[in-house]
This record gives structure tokens, C-alpha cells and sequence, in this order.
């Protein structure tokens, strides 16, 4: 779940998305303008812009490994070399 917080308040974002990937496989999200597929995405890959962009519960596993749980310097190493976004 993300949220960003602005002065007018908490603005929920990403609430409640659940998706598994095969090894080898590929995932491509798609769907219409303002659904979440960016902000998904940016969570999965821990790169909002906080304090104002924050994942505020949920899980995300790679490998066996909750990503929430890795710091900045781990997230570089996984990102494009396991993790990538196309925009």
C-alpha cells in the first residue's frame, strides 16, 4: 500500500495489488491513465520521493526476500540488474 501526504491530508494511491512472477517470466502492467501502474511500480523499486511518497504496509518479495527490508545501497544492486521499468 502506498500513500503520499500533502497538506490537505493523506492520498491513497496504491491499495491493495497482489501479483506473482515465474523466474524467467516478464510482467507488464498496463491499464488506464491515474490507476497506479507508475506508483506500483516506483513502490516495487522503493524509488518515491519520501517523505511525501511512502509505503505505508504490504510485503514485496523478490527471491525469497522482502524488498521493504533492504537498504538504499541493496536496492541499486537489484535494480536493472533484476528489477527494471520500461516507461
Amino acid at each position: 500500500r502506498t500513500s503520499f501526504f500533502t497538506d490537505e491530508g493523506e492520498v491513497k494511491a496504491v491499495d491493495g495489488v497482489d501479483f506473482s512472477i515465474e523466474k524467467g517470466k516478464t510482467l507488464g502492467i498496463v491499464g488506464e491513465s491515474g490507476s497506479g501502474k507508475s506508483i506500483t511500480s516506483l513502490s516495487i523499486l522503493r524509488l518515491l520521493q519520501e517523505p511525501i511518497g511512502k509505503i505505508v504496509g504490504g510485503e514485496v518479495y523478490f527471491k525469497g526476500e522482502n524488498l521493504l527490508e533492504k537498504t538504499k545501497k541493496q536496492m541499486m544492486d537489484i535494480r536493472g540488474n533484476n528489477i527494471s521499468m520500461i516507461f
